[in-house]
């Protein structure tokens, strides 16, 4: 079934009009007319079935029915990713959202961007709605503002659970072992930008309770170390079965 993203704040009454985007998505995209069902989410956890009662591409209107609590993730994984160069980050949002994570924070490091350009936040919180909407989950991962590495690990520590810190250097001690037997959750990734971390923030990151874990003798891409270490948490935690 067809699925969209409506804020909660809109489903307050027995009728919804969309914005332009999505009602154009609905009609010129899909094809869909009057009286077609369609899923509606809020991205917090509840869809609503809906059916449309006027196809426009410049407002489709839904008459809205019942409404249905969806589980969340067994458990709560934040990114903290230091943003890359180009649109690598694009990627990194779309995929770990479709992956299940549940709070994307964009961090500055010594070694990757310093300061990505005005509208990036905004654009990576359409793409995970975006890509919320795909893969089928009725929550849209929470992207904060980009943040200071300081401020980031600080916060992460404040929020406890299992905190581990992806670093090319890490030889003894594997993120598959570690997750085989994760602590406690949450869990909260720490994953650096093409460069890696320096070893000045890897020990500001263990000072703030994370641990440093490695992905094997490979050196990964940026995007590609993000997915497999949420992919892998995913695995552990039974997300994947």
């Amino acid at each position: 079934m067809p699925r969209v993203f409506v804020p909660s704040e809109l489903l307050t009454h027995e009728r919804v009009t969309l914005d332009r985007a999505a009602s154009r998505h609905l009609v010129k995209v899909l094809r869909l007319q009057a009286g077609a069902d369609v899923c509606v989410f809020d991205g917090s956890g509840m869809e609503t079935e809906a059916r449309i009662v006027r196809a426009s591409a410049a407002g489709v209107e839904l008459a809205l029915g019942q409404r249905h609590l969806v589980p969340l993730p067994l458990a709560t994984i934040t990114l903290l990713q230091s943003v890359p160069r180009g649109d690598r980050m694009d990627f990194i949002v779309q995929k770990t959202t479709e992956l299940g994570v549940t709070r994307i924070v964009p961090v500055t490091s010594s070694h990757g961007m310093v300061k990505p350009p005005p509208g990036k936040t905004r654009r990576w919180r359409t793409i995970a709605q975006e890509a919320a909407r795909q893969s089928g989950r009725a929550d849209v991962p929470v992207v904060a503002e980009v943040t200071a590495l300081a401020v980031a690990l600080a916060d992460a520590a404040a929020a406890g659970g299992t905190r581990l810190v992806l670093w090319e250097e890490e030889r003894t001690l594997p993120l598959r072992k570690v997750l085989a037997q994760v602590p406690c959750l949450p869990v909260t990734l720490l994953v650096g930008p093409e460069g890696g971390f320096s070893e000045e923030e890897v020990e500001s990151a263990r000072a703030q309770g994370f641990s440093s874990v490695g992905l094997g003798p490979r050196i990964l891409r940026v995007e590609t170390a993000a997915l497999v270490a949420v992919a892998l948490t995913q695995a552990a935690i039974g997300e994947l079965d």
